[in-house]
């Protein structure tokens, strides 16, 4: 169950970076796509790093003996 949950969050986290990195793109009109791109991703994997790492450290501080 631990590596499917992560796996989980993993999934989902770039899922809405995608979407997200996506939309901020699309709605920049001043030109400067490349660092709404960079930031959009920079920020995305950021925050799914951080939600995946700690759900699998949650996991597996309960699943320790």
């Amino acid at each position: 169950m631990r590596k499917s949950l992560v796996r989980k969050n993993l999934a989902i986290g770039l899922v809405i970076t995608t979407v997200i990195t996506t939309l901020s793109v699309i709605m920049a009109d001043d030109g400067s796509r490349m660092e709404e791109l960079k930031m959009s991703l920079m920020v995305g994997l950021l925050v799914t790093g951080t939600v995946t790492g700690g759900t699998w450290l949650l996991q597996r501080k309960r699943s320790a003996p």
